[in-house]
């Protein structure tokens, strides 16, 4: 089985501040009158620098065979001091260091996926979501995915089965996911999530096409808000796009 590498084309230099980054890979609630319940996936944490009681939220998904250190790193320092930013590591282990959500066959036509693996998948996320908004003391009404591939088609379920849960997402490099046409929330609910989606002209893993399709099913369900964007790399993030991002996600807090 291959797997995904991340190529991130980013200069740093364009960005200005940085805050503080915590790592919690086994996260441990503070002793109180009620303690809570531990977050069930290891992940990354970025406290928000501008202190509120709820903080606004953001979600960080990896792709296929990366973890919660490949997205974090590069990103986690330049969102909005008033962001709380967790990087989750998916659930199920390929090889040391390497993660998914749910297992990927890479055929002659392109990607084998078990819609009850993605189902699974979708599953645990909802849980994990809720379990992150209650350890942290988030703001529910506030919650933000950002994912990259993989991670783009398990926030695209979110998007569509259960938008309740989030604000807003952004969907780098991802594709239309299988477990959601029997799961579909009400269009007027999903109508109320902002997204932002990009994806490369040279992908190669997830062709261009797979943004676009993305994109009119997304319309086709419901979805209202969209920014859609192709910038001219592969596989990767763009610097240019991500820094419309930054002020995006700012715009909605």
């Amino acid at each position: 089985m291959k797997y995904f590498f991340l190529l991130i084309s980013l200069s740093l230099a364009l960005f200005s501040c940085q805050s503080a980054t915590e790592v919690k890979s086994t996260p441990k609630p503070k002793v109180e009158a009620q303690q809570k319940t531990p977050i069930s996936l290891p992940h990354l944490v970025r406290q928000p620098t501008t202190k509120t009681d709820h903080p606004p939220l953001i979600i960080i998904l990896h792709g296929f065979g990366a973890n919660e250190h490949n997205l974090h790193e590069p990103l986690a320092p330049y969102f909005d001091p008033r962001f709380l930013v967790v990087s989750l590591r998916s659930p199920i282990e390929l090889r040391p260091d390497a993660y998914c959500w749910y297992p990927i066959e890479f055929v002659e036509n392109g990607l084998d996926i078990k819609l009850e693996d993605e189902e699974k998948g979708r599953q645990k996320l909802l849980t994990v979501i809720d379990e992150v908004v209650n350890f942290y003391d988030a703001n529910p009404n506030k919650v933000f995915l950002l994912g990259f591939s993989q991670g783009a088609i398990m926030s695209s379920t979110i998007v569509m089965t259960a938008p309740q849960k989030i604000r807003g997402a952004v969907l780098l490099s991802g594709q239309v996911p299988l477990a959601v046409d029997n799961q579909l929330a009400a269009a007027t609910s999903i109508g109320k999530v902002d997204l932002f989606i990009s994806h490369g002209k040279k992908d190669k893993v997830l062709p261009v096409q797979d943004g676009r399709d993305l994109k009119a099913k997304l319309e086709k369900v419901g979805v209202t808000n969209i920014i859609y964007k192709e910038h001219e790399g592969a596989h990767q993030l763009d610097g240019a796009h991500l820094r419309e991002v930054l002020g995006w996600l700012s715009a909605r807090i």
